[in-house]
Protein backbone atom coordinates (compact mmCIF):
# COMPACT_ATOMS: atom_id res chain seq x y z
CA UNK A 1 0.00 0.00 0.00
CA UNK A 2 2.87 2.40 1.00
CA UNK A 3 4.25 2.48 -2.65
CA UNK A 4 1.13 2.56 -4.09
CA UNK A 5 -0.06 5.55 -2.51
CA UNK A 6 3.71 7.69 -2.55
CA UNK A 7 3.48 6.81 -6.44
CA UNK A 8 0.25 8.17 -6.70
CA UNK A 9 1.32 11.65 -4.51
CA UNK A 10 4.09 12.17 -6.31
CA UNK A 11 1.97 12.68 -9.25
CA UNK A 12 -1.01 13.89 -7.89
CA UNK A 13 -0.86 16.07 -4.98
CA UNK A 14 -3.39 17.20 -2.38
CA UNK A 15 -6.01 14.44 -2.51
CA UNK A 16 -8.07 13.38 0.13
CA UNK A 17 -8.35 10.05 1.42
CA UNK A 18 -11.25 8.62 -0.10
CA UNK A 19 -9.99 9.87 -3.82
CA UNK A 20 -5.97 8.03 -3.14
CA UNK A 21 -8.73 4.65 -1.95
CA UNK A 22 -10.61 5.28 -5.27
CA UNK A 23 -8.23 5.67 -7.62
CA UNK A 24 -5.79 2.76 -6.15
CA UNK A 25 -8.91 0.37 -5.90
CA UNK A 26 -8.53 0.65 -1.89
CA UNK A 27 -10.62 0.50 1.24
CA UNK A 28 -11.13 3.66 1.91
CA UNK A 29 -10.55 3.60 6.36
CA UNK A 30 -7.61 1.24 5.55
CA UNK A 31 -6.27 4.02 3.40
CA UNK A 32 -7.11 6.53 6.17
CA UNK A 33 -6.01 4.60 8.69
CA UNK A 34 -2.34 4.46 6.88
CA UNK A 35 -2.14 7.70 6.16
CA UNK A 36 -2.50 9.01 9.67
CA UNK A 37 -0.32 6.32 11.41
CA UNK A 38 2.47 7.80 8.56
CA UNK A 39 2.59 11.49 8.88
CA UNK A 40 6.87 11.36 8.78
CA UNK A 41 6.03 10.29 5.35
CA UNK A 42 2.74 12.26 4.34
CA UNK A 43 1.46 15.69 5.48
CA UNK A 44 -2.23 17.17 5.34
CA UNK A 45 -3.34 20.54 4.59
CA UNK A 46 -6.50 22.59 5.96
CA UNK A 47 -8.20 20.94 3.30
CA UNK A 48 -7.69 17.68 4.21
CA UNK A 49 -5.69 16.56 1.21
CA UNK A 50 -2.74 14.60 1.13
CA UNK A 51 0.59 14.98 -0.09
CA UNK A 52 4.17 13.88 0.57
CA UNK A 53 6.50 15.13 3.43
CA UNK A 54 9.59 15.85 1.64
CA UNK A 55 11.55 17.46 4.69
CA UNK A 56 11.39 13.99 6.20
CA UNK A 57 13.59 11.34 6.03
CA UNK A 58 12.53 8.38 4.05
CA UNK A 59 13.58 4.94 5.67
CA UNK A 60 14.02 1.61 3.80
CA UNK A 61 14.68 -1.08 6.76
CA UNK A 62 15.64 -4.27 4.56
CA UNK A 63 15.63 -6.68 7.62
CA UNK A 64 11.56 -6.34 8.35
CA UNK A 65 11.18 -8.25 5.48
CA UNK A 66 13.92 -11.18 6.40
CA UNK A 67 11.97 -14.67 5.80
CA UNK A 68 14.87 -17.12 7.41
CA UNK A 69 18.53 -16.72 9.08
CA UNK A 70 19.93 -14.52 6.14
CA UNK A 71 18.93 -11.36 4.49
CA UNK A 72 18.93 -12.03 0.92
CA UNK A 73 18.22 -9.70 -2.13
CA UNK A 74 14.58 -11.32 -1.60
CA UNK A 75 13.89 -9.29 1.33
CA UNK A 76 15.52 -6.62 -0.19
CA UNK A 77 13.06 -6.30 -3.17
CA UNK A 78 9.96 -7.19 -0.84
CA UNK A 79 10.64 -3.87 0.90
CA UNK A 80 11.38 -2.04 -1.79
CA UNK A 81 7.82 -3.05 -3.36
CA UNK A 82 5.86 -2.42 -0.03
CA UNK A 83 7.87 0.90 1.01
CA UNK A 84 8.84 2.22 -2.64
CA UNK A 85 12.29 2.91 -4.15
CA UNK A 86 13.80 5.89 -3.00
CA UNK A 87 15.54 6.28 -6.57
CA UNK A 88 11.25 6.49 -7.87
CA UNK A 89 10.50 9.02 -4.79
CA UNK A 90 11.84 12.63 -4.46
CA UNK A 91 13.02 12.36 -0.65
CA UNK A 92 15.99 14.13 -0.43
CA UNK A 93 16.84 11.98 3.31
CA UNK A 94 17.57 8.41 2.57
CA UNK A 95 18.08 6.06 5.54
CA UNK A 96 19.02 2.64 4.40
CA UNK A 97 18.37 0.33 7.71
CA UNK A 98 20.38 -3.32 7.99
CA UNK A 99 19.62 -4.37 11.74
CA UNK A 100 18.08 -7.69 13.13
CA UNK A 101 21.66 -8.92 13.77
CA UNK A 102 21.44 -11.54 10.64
CA UNK A 103 24.02 -12.06 7.92
CA UNK A 104 23.72 -10.85 4.74
CA UNK A 105 24.16 -12.57 1.34
CA UNK A 106 25.89 -11.36 -1.43
CA UNK A 107 23.59 -11.16 -3.96
CA UNK A 108 21.40 -8.81 -1.19
CA UNK A 109 24.67 -6.59 -0.60
CA UNK A 110 25.54 -6.22 -4.11
CA UNK A 111 21.65 -4.17 -4.70
CA UNK A 112 22.20 -2.33 -1.35
CA UNK A 113 25.52 -0.92 -2.54
CA UNK A 114 24.23 -0.37 -6.11
CA UNK A 115 20.91 1.51 -4.30
CA UNK A 116 23.17 3.69 -2.03
CA UNK A 117 25.72 4.73 -4.60
CA UNK A 118 22.51 5.69 -7.46
CA UNK A 119 21.24 7.72 -4.62
CA UNK A 120 24.66 9.23 -3.65
CA UNK A 121 24.86 10.21 -7.72
CA UNK A 122 21.64 12.13 -7.37
CA UNK A 123 23.11 14.28 -4.53
CA UNK A 124 20.92 12.85 -2.08
CA UNK A 125 22.10 12.63 1.51
CA UNK A 126 22.17 9.06 2.23
CA UNK A 127 23.03 7.10 5.80
CA UNK A 128 23.63 3.26 5.97
CA UNK A 129 22.47 2.43 9.23
CA UNK A 130 24.08 -0.71 10.76
CA UNK A 131 23.47 -0.12 14.54
CA UNK A 132 21.27 -3.15 15.02
CA UNK A 133 23.48 -5.64 13.43
CA UNK A 134 27.62 -4.43 13.59
CA UNK A 135 28.59 -7.82 12.97
CA UNK A 136 27.66 -7.36 9.16
CA UNK A 137 29.15 -4.26 9.08
CA UNK A 138 32.80 -5.95 10.28
CA UNK A 139 31.78 -8.58 7.37
CA UNK A 140 31.01 -5.59 4.89
CA UNK A 141 34.11 -3.87 5.75
CA UNK A 142 36.53 -7.32 5.13
CA UNK A 143 34.45 -7.73 1.61
CA UNK A 144 35.78 -4.39 0.41
CA UNK A 145 31.95 -3.06 0.76
CA UNK A 146 33.28 0.17 1.87
CA UNK A 147 35.92 0.55 -0.39
CA UNK A 148 32.70 0.70 -3.07
CA UNK A 149 30.76 2.80 -1.54
CA UNK A 150 30.22 6.57 -2.48
CA UNK A 151 32.37 8.74 0.11
CA UNK A 152 29.19 10.80 0.81
CA UNK A 153 27.24 7.73 1.81
CA UNK A 154 27.43 8.49 5.57
CA UNK A 155 27.64 5.06 7.49
CA UNK A 156 26.28 4.14 10.91
CA UNK A 157 27.45 3.94 14.21
CA UNK A 158 30.77 4.72 12.04
CA UNK A 159 32.39 4.08 8.78
CA UNK A 160 35.25 1.74 8.83
CA UNK A 161 38.30 2.24 7.78
CA UNK A 162 38.95 1.37 3.70
CA UNK A 163 42.27 0.00 4.85
CA UNK A 164 40.61 -2.91 6.67
CA UNK A 165 39.36 -3.95 3.74
CA UNK A 166 42.70 -3.89 1.73
CA UNK A 167 44.24 -5.84 4.76
CA UNK A 168 41.79 -8.88 3.92
CA UNK A 169 42.15 -9.22 0.03
CA UNK A 170 42.67 -13.05 -0.87
CA UNK A 171 42.52 -14.02 2.30
CA UNK A 172 39.57 -16.20 2.31
CA UNK A 173 39.19 -18.14 -0.83
CA UNK A 174 35.89 -18.89 0.08
CA UNK A 175 35.50 -15.19 -0.65
CA UNK A 176 36.36 -13.18 -3.71
CA UNK A 177 35.51 -9.30 -2.14
CA UNK A 178 33.67 -6.95 -4.23
CA UNK A 179 36.03 -6.30 -6.79
CA UNK A 180 35.77 -3.36 -8.82
CA UNK A 181 34.85 -3.24 -12.65
CA UNK A 182 37.05 -0.50 -13.87
CA UNK A 183 39.47 -0.85 -16.91
CA UNK A 184 40.32 -3.76 -19.03
CA UNK A 185 42.51 -5.07 -16.63
CA UNK A 186 39.63 -5.87 -14.56
CA UNK A 187 38.92 -8.26 -17.50
CA UNK A 188 41.64 -10.41 -17.35
CA UNK A 189 42.22 -10.04 -13.13
CA UNK A 190 38.23 -10.49 -12.02
CA UNK A 191 37.58 -13.83 -13.74
CA UNK A 192 41.33 -15.13 -13.11
CA UNK A 193 40.42 -14.33 -9.03
CA UNK A 194 37.22 -16.64 -9.14
CA UNK A 195 38.42 -19.38 -11.04
CA UNK A 196 41.52 -19.36 -8.66
CA UNK A 197 39.19 -19.56 -5.87
CA UNK A 198 36.61 -21.68 -6.93
CA UNK A 199 39.47 -24.22 -8.06
CA UNK A 200 41.21 -23.90 -4.50
CA UNK A 201 37.74 -25.32 -3.08
CA UNK A 202 36.49 -27.88 -5.53
CA UNK A 203 39.16 -28.61 -7.90
CA UNK A 204 39.80 -28.04 -11.63
CA UNK A 205 36.80 -29.25 -13.34
CA UNK A 206 33.98 -26.77 -13.48
CA UNK A 207 36.26 -23.89 -12.98
CA UNK A 208 36.77 -22.84 -16.57
CA UNK A 209 33.14 -22.82 -17.29
CA UNK A 210 32.78 -20.33 -14.16
CA UNK A 211 35.78 -18.52 -15.52
CA UNK A 212 33.64 -18.35 -19.12
CA UNK A 213 30.52 -17.18 -16.93
CA UNK A 214 32.31 -13.80 -15.39
CA UNK A 215 34.51 -12.83 -18.17
CA UNK A 216 31.67 -12.38 -20.37
CA UNK A 217 29.37 -10.26 -17.74
CA UNK A 218 32.58 -8.33 -17.14
CA UNK A 219 33.33 -7.79 -20.22
CA UNK A 220 29.81 -6.49 -21.04
CA UNK A 221 29.94 -4.39 -17.86
CA UNK A 222 33.21 -2.90 -18.89
CA UNK A 223 32.61 -2.17 -22.55
CA UNK A 224 28.93 -1.58 -22.76
CA UNK A 225 26.74 -0.73 -19.47
CA UNK A 226 27.73 2.70 -19.15
CA UNK A 227 27.60 2.45 -15.65
CA UNK A 228 27.91 5.94 -14.04
CA UNK A 229 29.77 4.43 -11.20
CA UNK A 230 32.47 1.22 -11.16
CA UNK A 231 30.90 -2.19 -11.19
CA UNK A 232 31.59 -4.99 -8.89
CA UNK A 233 31.97 -9.03 -9.02
CA UNK A 234 32.47 -11.14 -6.22
CA UNK A 235 32.37 -14.69 -5.18
CA UNK A 236 30.88 -16.51 -1.79
CA UNK A 237 31.01 -19.77 -1.19
CA UNK A 238 28.09 -21.28 1.62
CA UNK A 239 27.57 -23.97 3.65
CA UNK A 240 23.84 -25.08 4.71
CA UNK A 241 24.94 -27.74 7.04
CA UNK A 242 25.99 -31.30 5.88
CA UNK A 243 26.12 -31.94 2.22
CA UNK A 244 24.65 -28.73 1.61
CA UNK A 245 26.81 -26.15 -0.40
CA UNK A 246 26.57 -23.71 -2.87
CA UNK A 247 28.01 -20.64 -4.76
CA UNK A 248 27.11 -17.74 -5.78
CA UNK A 249 28.58 -15.18 -7.50
CA UNK A 250 27.72 -11.33 -8.76
CA UNK A 251 27.90 -8.97 -11.28
CA UNK A 252 26.73 -5.77 -10.69
CA UNK A 253 26.77 -2.13 -12.68
CA UNK A 254 24.62 0.81 -12.22
CA UNK A 255 24.33 1.53 -15.82
CA UNK A 256 21.69 1.78 -19.20
CA UNK A 257 20.52 -1.65 -19.08
CA UNK A 258 20.77 -4.52 -21.31
CA UNK A 259 17.79 -3.61 -23.08
CA UNK A 260 18.51 -0.42 -23.62
CA UNK A 261 21.85 -1.02 -24.78
CA UNK A 262 20.84 -3.91 -27.28
CA UNK A 263 17.28 -2.10 -28.76
CA UNK A 264 19.26 0.58 -30.84
CA UNK A 265 21.43 -2.14 -32.37
CA UNK A 266 18.08 -4.27 -32.95
CA UNK A 267 16.40 -1.31 -34.92
CA UNK A 268 19.73 -0.95 -37.35
CA UNK A 269 20.72 -4.46 -37.67
CA UNK A 270 17.94 -6.79 -36.89
CA UNK A 271 14.80 -4.67 -38.04
CA UNK A 272 12.91 -8.18 -37.96
CA UNK A 273 13.70 -9.27 -34.34
CA UNK A 274 13.24 -5.77 -33.34
CA UNK A 275 9.46 -5.94 -34.76
CA UNK A 276 9.23 -9.22 -32.54
CA UNK A 277 10.16 -7.16 -29.61
CA UNK A 278 8.04 -3.97 -29.55
CA UNK A 279 8.92 -1.38 -26.76
CA UNK A 280 5.57 -0.40 -25.93
CA UNK A 281 4.88 -4.44 -24.80
CA UNK A 282 5.87 -4.53 -20.63
CA UNK A 283 6.97 -7.86 -21.14
CA UNK A 284 9.07 -7.32 -24.30
CA UNK A 285 12.28 -6.75 -22.58
CA UNK A 286 12.59 -10.16 -20.69
CA UNK A 287 11.79 -12.06 -23.72
CA UNK A 288 14.35 -10.07 -25.41
CA UNK A 289 16.85 -10.77 -22.63
CA UNK A 290 15.71 -14.64 -23.13
CA UNK A 291 16.36 -14.92 -26.46
CA UNK A 292 19.41 -13.06 -26.57
CA UNK A 293 20.63 -15.77 -24.36
CA UNK A 294 19.15 -18.54 -25.85
CA UNK A 295 20.28 -17.81 -29.10
CA UNK A 296 24.07 -16.52 -30.47
CA UNK A 297 24.38 -13.46 -32.35
CA UNK A 298 22.61 -10.43 -30.82
CA UNK A 299 24.98 -7.73 -29.87
CA UNK A 300 25.05 -3.82 -29.37
CA UNK A 301 27.55 -3.84 -31.71
CA UNK A 302 25.69 -5.27 -34.78
CA UNK A 303 28.72 -7.45 -35.23
CA UNK A 304 27.28 -10.46 -33.81
CA UNK A 305 27.93 -11.49 -29.96
CA UNK A 306 28.24 -14.54 -28.29
CA UNK A 307 28.00 -13.80 -24.66
CA UNK A 308 24.98 -13.38 -23.14
CA UNK A 309 24.52 -16.99 -24.96
CA UNK A 310 27.94 -18.46 -23.58
CA UNK A 311 26.67 -17.26 -20.75
CA UNK A 312 23.70 -19.50 -20.82
CA UNK A 313 25.76 -22.62 -22.25
CA UNK A 314 28.04 -22.79 -19.20
CA UNK A 315 24.93 -22.55 -17.09
CA UNK A 316 23.76 -25.50 -18.03
CA UNK A 317 26.51 -27.56 -17.21
CA UNK A 318 27.04 -26.26 -13.87
CA UNK A 319 23.01 -26.86 -13.33
CA UNK A 320 23.04 -23.32 -12.43
CA UNK A 321 20.39 -20.68 -11.72
CA UNK A 322 20.46 -16.89 -13.34
CA UNK A 323 18.83 -14.27 -12.15
CA UNK A 324 19.07 -10.62 -13.89
CA UNK A 325 17.37 -7.51 -12.39
CA UNK A 326 16.98 -4.53 -14.56
CA UNK A 327 15.94 -1.12 -13.66
CA UNK A 328 12.29 -1.96 -13.21
CA UNK A 329 12.34 -5.90 -14.18
CA UNK A 330 13.87 -8.82 -13.47
CA UNK A 331 13.87 -12.60 -15.51
CA UNK A 332 15.63 -15.88 -13.72
CA UNK A 333 16.46 -18.92 -16.15
CA UNK A 334 17.55 -21.99 -14.15
CA UNK A 335 18.60 -25.49 -15.24
CA UNK A 336 17.50 -28.86 -13.53
CA UNK A 337 19.43 -31.34 -14.67
CA UNK A 338 20.91 -29.74 -17.79
CA UNK A 339 17.43 -28.78 -18.94
CA UNK A 340 16.16 -25.24 -19.09
CA UNK A 341 13.10 -24.62 -17.14
CA UNK A 342 10.42 -22.34 -18.40
CA UNK A 343 12.11 -18.97 -18.16
CA UNK A 344 10.48 -16.84 -15.55
CA UNK A 345 10.25 -12.55 -15.34
CA UNK A 346 8.62 -10.27 -12.94
CA UNK A 347 7.39 -6.56 -14.43
CA UNK A 348 7.32 -3.13 -12.57
CA UNK A 349 9.39 -3.36 -9.93
CA UNK A 350 10.73 -0.37 -7.74
CA UNK A 351 13.04 1.02 -9.85
CA UNK A 352 17.04 0.44 -9.47
CA UNK A 353 19.02 1.29 -11.96
CA UNK A 354 21.90 -1.25 -14.00
CA UNK A 355 22.55 -4.44 -14.45
CA UNK A 356 22.61 -6.95 -11.40
CA UNK A 357 23.28 -10.34 -11.99
CA UNK A 358 23.19 -13.57 -9.80
CA UNK A 359 24.56 -17.14 -10.71
CA UNK A 360 23.77 -19.64 -8.33
CA UNK A 361 24.51 -23.37 -8.43
CA UNK A 362 25.00 -26.28 -5.61
CA UNK A 363 28.16 -27.34 -5.90
CA UNK A 364 27.14 -30.78 -3.98
CA UNK A 365 25.29 -31.31 -7.23
CA UNK A 366 28.50 -31.15 -8.95
CA UNK A 367 30.49 -33.39 -6.13
CA UNK A 368 27.88 -35.71 -7.30
CA UNK A 369 28.10 -35.28 -11.23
Amino acid sequence: MQRRISLLLKEQPGLKGREIASKLGLDKKEVNRFLNDSRTLYQQDDAFCWSLNLKSEFVVDFSSQTHGSWIKDGDVERELMKAGSPLELPYRKVRILIGDGKPMMLCAIAKILALANQLALEKRAVSLDFSGNISTLSYLSRAAFISRLHKEVCVLPHRPDESEGQMYLANNLGLVELLEIKDSLAEENIPERIKHSYEHLFGKLHANKLFTIVAESVTNVQRHSETKVPGVAAMQHYNFGKNKSKVLTIISDSGAGICATLRPALAKYWPGVAAQFPANDGASDPKLIVRAMQEQGLSCTGQGGAGLHATLTKAQLLDASINIRQETFSVCLSYKNGQLQKPTWALNLPKLAGTHIVFEFLTTKLAAA
